[in-house]
Parts: C-alpha cells; sequence; structure tokens
C-alpha cells in the first residue's frame, strides 16, 4: 500500500423488542423494549430482587428501586445523548417489574458493623466483610424455594470507608506476604519439594480470610455457593447523591436519569434478561478475547495469568482462567507458549461449542499486545483441530497509536467510524469521536484512536466494522459505545475478579457474574 487511505464505516444497528433495529441503546429500549427471540413469548416480566444491607441503606434501596420503576426526566439539555428514562416496570416497553420481598432481604445489624470497624488490619477487615454479605446472601439463597434473580448488596456508608477506596484502606490492595509465605515461595522457585507431594500434611493454624477489593473479592466468593446468583453493589453514598440530586453539585458523576439507564439495565442483563443484540454480527463466528491479570493471591509479580473472554453472535459472554505465564523482561508484555495457546483456544471451541450449538466456521481472536509466533502456531492448530476448513483473524488492538492523530473541518472532532489504513496490517479505528446518531461528541478530550493490527483470512472493513459493533456490546451501562470492543473492554475487571478467586475453586464461566 504506498498511500494512507481513509473510510467511514457505518453505524452497526441494534435488534430490540419485535425484531427493531435502532443504533442508539436508550432509544431502542425507550421505543421497543429488550429484545427476545422470536420463539420466546415476551421478554423477563419480572426481575426478582434480593437485598442485603443496613437498615438504612435498604430503605434508601427501596426508594431507589421506585425511582426506576417510573419515568425519571433527564435535566440535560441534548436529549439525544441523556434521554429521559421512560421507567422499569410492565407498562412501558420494558415490560417487565422489579420484584421485592422481605423473604429475599436481610438485614446486617450495627453490631456486626461495629465489629468490622474494631479489625485493624485492613485485608482481614475487608476479607471479614466479604464473608459478612457472602453469609447474608447465602440465608437469603439456602432457605427461599424461590430464590431472587440478583441480589442488591447495599454498601453503608461506614463500610465503604472501612472497606473500600479510602484512607482507612491505604495499600490494601498490593499483598505483602508473610516471612512465611515468603520463604515459601523462595523454596518453589528453587523447585523444592513440599511435604504434601507425598500425602503428609501438617496440620497449621487457619489463616483468616482476606480480602484486596471488597467488591472483587466479593464478586469471587459468591462462586462458593452452590446456587450462586449475579451481584449487584450500590454504595449508600451514591443513593443519597441521585435521591437528592442537585445538578452542578460537586462530586455528582451521573444525573437520576443516566443512573436509571444504566441500573435498570444492568439488573435486567444480571437477571439473564438480553436487552439488545447486534443485527449483523456473524452467527458462525467465535468471538474471542485473550488478556492477562495478575493474580493477587501470588507473590511473584514475574507471572501473570491468562484469561480469555468468550462471545457468540447473540452477545453471550463467557469467561475461562488459563495457565501462568512469565512476563518478557525486554518488551514487559506477556505471552503465552505454543502448547498453553492451543490448550486456551481449544477450551474456548468447545465453550462455544456448547454455548452456541453449532462449530464456528471462523474464529476472530483480540488481543491488546502483538501475537507471538508461538501464540499463532498454537492458536492455528487448535481451530484446524476442530475445523481444517475455518477461517481465522488475529487482531491486536492498542490503544498506543504512536500519537497519530487526525483533524477534521469544523467545530467537531474525527467521525466514530473512520478508518485510516497506513499498511496492508496496520490501521487506525476511530471508536469514539463525533456521532452522527446523538448529534454530538460524548468525550471531554481529543478522541484516541485505536491501532489496529491484523492477520488473518477476512477483510479489513469487516474486521473493523465488528470492533464498532462490539464496542456497543457492553451491558453494564447504556453509553452508546465504550472506547475498546467488549473482548477486551472489561479484561482488567474480570482479571481483578479472578484475582481474588484461589486456584482450584469453581469458577461461574458467564460475564453477568463479573459486572
Amino acid at each position: 500500500m504506498s498511500k494512507i487511505e481513509a473510510n467511514y464505516l457505518e453505524e452497526e444497528s441494534l435488534v430490540f423488542g419485535g425484531m427493531h433495529e435502532e443504533k442508539d441503546p436508550r432509544l431502542g429500549l425507550k421505543y421497543f423494549g429488550p429484545f427476545h427471540y422470536s420463539t420466546e413469548s415476551s421478554s423477563i416480566e419480572k426481575t426478582r430482587l434480593g437485598m442485603v444491607g443496613n437498615k438504612s441503606a435498604n430503605e434508601k434501596a427501596k426508594k431507589i428501586v421506585d425511582l426506576i420503576s417510573d419515568q425519571v426526566e433527564s435535566d440535560d439539555r441534548n436529549k439525544w445523548l441523556y434521554p429521559p428514562f421512560p421507567g422499569m416496570s410492565k407498562d412501558t416497553k420494558f415490560h417487565c417489574s422489579i420484584e421485592l420481598s422481605e423473604n429475599w432481604k436481610e438485614t446486617i445489624l450495627e453490631d456486626e458493623i461495629n465489629r468490622l470497624l474494631e479489625i485493624s488490619e485492613p485485608n482481614e477487615r475487608i476479607g471479614a466483610a466479604v464473608e459478612l454479605y457472602y453469609n447474608k446472601i447465602e440465608n437469603i439463597l439456602t432457605y427461599e424455594d424461590n430464590p431472587p434473580d440478583v441480589v442488591l448488596c447495599m454498601i453503608p456508608r461506614d463500610i465503604e470507608e472501612f472497606c473500600g477506596i479510602s484512607e482507612k484502606t491505604r495499600g490494601a490492595k498490593t499483598p505483602k506476604p508473610t516471612p512465611l509465605e515468603k520463604q515459601i515461595q523462595a523454596f518453589k522457585e528453587q523447585n523444592q519439594s513440599f511435604l504434601s507431594r507425598w500425602g503428609v500434611s501438617v496440620e497449621e493454624e487457619k489463616p483468616k480470610f482476606k480480602g484486596y477489593d471488597f467488591r472483587n473479592a466479593l464478586k469471587g466468593k459468591i462462586m462458593d455457593l452452590q446456587s450462586p446468583v449475579p451481584i449487584q453493589l450500590l454504595r449508600e453514598s451514591t443513593c443519597d447523591t441521585i435521591l437528592n440530586y442537585e445538578k452542578g453539585k460537586m462530586g455528582t458523576r451521573q444525573d437520576p436519569a443516566s443512573f436509571a439507564w444504566n441500573l435498570s439495565t444492568a439488573l435486567y442483563y444480571k437477571a439473564n434478561g438480553k436487552p439488545w443484540r447486534l443485527a449483523k454480527l456473524r452467527q458462525d463466528t467465535c468471538y474471542v478475547g485473550i488478556s492477562f491479570y495478575y493474580d493477587k493471591l501470588s507473590f511473584n509479580k514475574d507471572i501473570q495469568t491468562s484469561m480469555a473472554q468468550v462471545f457468540t453472535h447473540n452477545g453471550e459472554g463467557l469467561v475461562l482462567r488459563g495457565t501462568e505465564v512469565y512476563i518478557d523482561e525486554k518488551t514487559k508484555e506477556s505471552h503465552l507458549s505454543q502448547n498453553q495457546a492451543e490448550d486456551l483456544l481449544k477450551d474456548v471451541i468447545h465453550t462455544y461449542i456448547k454455548k452456541a450449538g453449532r462449530t464456528p466456521s471462523r474464529v476472530v481472536i483480540h488481543k491488546s499486545t502483538m501475537f507471538s509466533k508461538a501464540e499463532e502456531n498454537g492458536f492455528k492448530s487448535a481451530i484446524e483441530a476442530t475445523n481444517k476448513n475455518a477461517k481465522k483473524d488475529f487482531v491486536a488492538i492498542s490503544k498506543r497509536n504512536n500519537g497519530i492523530r487526525f483533524m477534521r473541518m469544523g467545530s467537531y472532532p474525527v467521525l466514530r467510524g473512520t478508518l485510516i489504513s497506513l499498511s496492508e496490517s496496520e490501521h487506525i479505528l476511530y471508536t469514539s469521536g463525533y456521532t452522527p446518531r446523538i448529534r454530538t461528541y460524548p468525550g471531554h478530550s481529543i478522541p484516541q484512536p485505536l491501532l489496529i493490527h491484523h492477520k488473518g483470512d477476512s477483510e479489513i472493513e469487516e474486521i473493523c466494522k465488528e470492533i464498532l459493533g462490539l464496542t456497543k456490546l457492553n451491558w453494564n451501562t447504556t453509553a452508546f459505545a465504550t472506547y475498546l470492543p467488549i473482548t477486551l473492554a472489561f479484561s482488567k475487571r474480570v482479571g481483578e475478579v479472578l484475582s481474588e478467586r484461589p486456584k482450584g475453586k469453581p469458577l461461574q464461566n458467564h460475564y453477568r457474574f463479573y459486572m
């Protein structure tokens, strides 16, 4: 390619109730309601919501439920970007109401909170808070024949201050090994054998459960339950801000209408609903995001753990944990060996076949770093073992765009969907920018394009159209789109939950457990 080429890719449409299409998630939900398959008579009719919190927080949670069950006006002038919320009830296009029950509520006593606050060591305090909520949720699910679909975990101000991100938990996110743990790690690095290898066990004092981040540790701990359900965390301070909303007040991150849109959609999805799906995502394709995370329960910072996020054509997201990999000393990047890459992708394809009911004829792999030759060979072997004729696309997606920027005449920045090809394999894609459907650019600074390196069987326009479409499958928000495709956008958040989950413990693979 001897010259730079620029193209504009049309915005991908989403499908909602009645198979109606709309490009904007909020407008689609407002006018057509959530998506449901043609074989289904309707979308889910109610979201059964459990609740855990102290008396004060639970009372505010009920007011929040009342708020999002009714229409919430937007106070912003741009009604395309900030439309009013229609209300989550059977009388609106949602066709779904939120159901509460005293049988699904557990109250945290003030004495229980006070005992938490008396724990001086931050990680033990966070761990104790996680176990407190875990036990309350277990009570709801164990003794109820008709359990809730989602449990709302209300975070009182004291627990937020002493177990959340504050001065009271400074340094809690950084694991601090004890002298014994350091010695054991040193022995492992020297390949020292332990008595447990020969079945000899030594009785030790059971260590206290520690958490490094309350949200992540609780989402991980929930997976110990016999029949876990997704949870939604909500801070009491957020409730106060929304219920006593003052436009322009410092610290106010979103207005009540935006809050209602985001919370209702997240609850609906976690209750196993499908708010929307992409109109033109290929049914024969397995979309995979490969990334790495630091294991908080390991003290070796030269090692990361691989993971894969798998997405089917209808947006179903699944999570798989891979194996440990060493960080390259020169590039500071993690890479899989050929065998690791092959084994991980074989697990991915097996999971996809079980979920989608078909063998993929095309596999698209997204990765935030360049593919090594060993990774390419391993991934190819895994794909060809399932389908020798399957198409393969390896797509490295980086925020590091080498300082490349493009300008557009007029008051607004480059259009979202602008594709600029620098060479046969290197491309620039704007997933943020001026968005015609909402009549504005929703960002606050100059939009940063993504740098795309592509090697595979598909044309670059198809690859980039899919990336743009996958930026619209984040059901944790009803924003028009996210910066990264869903295959990579929340890899950090998913990894943070996995990092607090001990190896060998059962994992929930559905994406709604990590949101």
